[in-house]
């Protein structure tokens, strides 16, 4: 059920990507108007919603490579939620010193993240269980 949402939020992203941007920056930043996203942003941002859709509809090695790589976001966000917030705005905006972030940010990265790591620790397990089930149906036809 989550690789189907997560495909599907992959399709969203990859075919609004300008929206995508838009909506965080008026949810996340204090003062959306003076914040200036590097060009390169949209069209990375369409490609990570690519990357996000074709993991979910094709699920198995890629779906697990980009769990893992949420995961490890997602703890970062988790344990230094600012950090994360400044590394990622330094590389996606102009004159990122002039951010400033609304109310309720930083908590709420955080618990995004800690959201991401429990996906990801949800697929490993799935993984894992798929990974013994296939082991145990291969011996049981010997």
């Amino acid at each position: 059920m989550s690789r189907l949402l997560f495909g599907v939020l992959g399709v969203l992203i990859a075919l609004v990507p300008r929206a995508v941007i838009e909506t965080y920056e008026q949810i996340v930043f204090e003062n959306p108007e003076e914040c200036t996203a590097k060009p390169w942003l949209e069209p990375a941002v369409r490609a990570e919603g690519v990357v996000y859709a074709l993991a979910g509809l094709v699920g198995g090695r890629s779906y697990g490579w980009v769990m893992n790589v949420a995961g490890v976001a997602g703890l970062l966000a988790a344990l230094a939620p600012e950090r994360y917030l400044e590394a990622g705005v330094s590389i996606a905006y102009d004159h990122s010193d002039d951010v400033a972030w609304n109310d309720g940010v930083v908590p709420a990265v955080r618990v995004i993240g800690v959201v991401a790591v429990v996906l990801t620790l949800r697929a490993i397990g799935q993984r894992r269980r798929d990974a013994s089930a296939q082991l145990e149906d291969g011996s049981t036809t010997d």
